[in-house]
């Protein structure tokens, strides 16, 4: 029985010792290792919300940049002041390949300071079929972007299948 007892408290002796050894193991390496993945974790969750700031950022810029391209487009489909002779010249010969009479052309230039642009009210007098002038206004809605059709009068001139129109228009220019 002492033999037992010896061997007993060897074993006993063992898984203390073991236990201690697994102890120290746990306390010395693998606790320091737990705490450094929690750190790395933590910088690894701060460095992706980083990236999704800069994400966020960069989208941003791409709609401001891609704002700022259209409207540098835009103003560059104004055209100059120089070019008004010949918009004028294009509003009574687009009348005329429709086979309308232009007895009257007036206009009046005004500058616009918000937007550093001048616009010009354009009076016109237009006469002919009312299917011709319907295809003439609707020409003149297809330069919409420098040019505004602010009034439209129509009469009809008595003893003739004609109408009399009176237009006013817009016409913006840098």
């Amino acid at each position: 029985m002492n033999a037992w007892l010896r061997e007993a408290d060897w074993r006993t002796g063992l898984i203390a010792g073991l236990l201690v050894a697994n102890g120290l193991v746990l306390w010395l390496l693998v606790l320091p290792a737990y705490e450094a993945h929690l750190r790395h974790a933590g910088q690894v969750l701060a460095l992706d919300g980083r990236i999704r700031t800069l994400q966020r950022e960069a989208r941003s810029s791409e709609v401001l940049l891609t704002a700022f391209r259209e409207v540098e487009e835009f103003w560059r489909g104004y055209p100059g002041r120089a070019a008004l002779v010949s918009l004028m010249g294009q509003l009574t010969e687009l009348a005329r390949s429709q086979s309308l009479d232009v007895p009257e052309v007036s206009y009046r230039p005004a500058d616009v300071k918000e937007a550093s642009l001048t616009k010009v009210t354009i009076q016109m007098g237009v006469q002919g079929p009312y299917g011709k002038i319907r295809r003439y206004l609707y020409e003149l809605e297809g330069m919409r972007r420098h040019l505004v059709i602010e009034r439209l009068s129509l009469r009809e001139q008595r003893g003739s299948a004609d109408l009399q129109v009176q237009v006013q228009l817009a016409l913006y220019l840098q």
